[in-house]
């Protein structure tokens, strides 16, 4: 499904992904989750050492990001704003700060988005 949708394309069809330009301009990587050769969503990821960040669009009102450390994910907010859900991600402490969530959440069933 290799098709090549530019900015420019993808703002005027989905005006509210302008939000994700700041991320990817902040050095974010961007993949689209394909199902059966079928769009099913965009992810975007944030990796250094101590830690990865990623949101998962699956649609407008639809989007989940966390974050990961090496013992798991500590913090996880799922919504539909996704401007809200980006400044939540960015404005989370780095490990190791004051207010930087550490505790891993434990599930007692398989997530599936």
């Amino acid at each position: 499904m290799n098709k090549h949708i530019t900015t420019a394309d993808a703002l005027r069809r989905f005006p509210e992904l302008v939000h994700l330009l700041s991320i990817r301009e902040a050095g974010w990587n961007f993949h689209l989750l394909e199902e059966n050769d079928e769009l099913v969503a965009v992810a975007a990821s944030y990796s250094n050492q101590q830690f990865t960040d990623a949101i998962f669009v699956f649609d407008r009102t639809h989007i989940l990001a966390n974050r990961l450390l090496d013992d798991g994910v500590v913090w996880m907010k799922e919504g539909n704003d996704i401007q809200e859900i980006v400044q939540d991600v960015l404005d989370l402490p780095a490990p190791g700060e004051p207010g930087a969530p550490s505790l891993v959440i434990r599930s007692s069933a398989m997530w599936i988005p």
